[in-house]
């Protein structure tokens, strides 16, 4: 089962690498069900899109069933290829 990517608005060249590469894409802001991974640009400092997701992981928001959480990546300055590589990094 490939992991399931929420993907913040904007990072349109980032969902696409990441959907070429096999993973689910699906947009942050609309999503409502279970994630494996968020990522997001880190370009400005609002975050209110992180309202309903769960830092902490206990599994309660934005439908997170891994009790270790959501993993968190800043696209900011990165391709496509750098984000998956640091996907694949961490989930190894």
């Amino acid at each position: 089962m490939p992991l399931k990517v929420a993907v913040q608005r904007g990072l349109e060249e980032i969902a696409r690498g990441l959907a070429g590469r096999g993973y689910e894409v699906v947009g942050m802001e609309d999503n409502t069900g279970p994630v494996d991974v968020i990522v997001y640009s880190g370009v400005s400092n609002d975050l209110t899109g992180f309202d309903t997701v769960d830092f902490y992981g206990d599994g309660l928001t934005m439908g997170v069933s891994n009790p270790s959480g959501v993993m968190l990546v800043n696209a900011h300055s990165h391709s496509p290829e750098q984000v998956v590589s640091i996907i694949n990094s961490r989930l190894s």
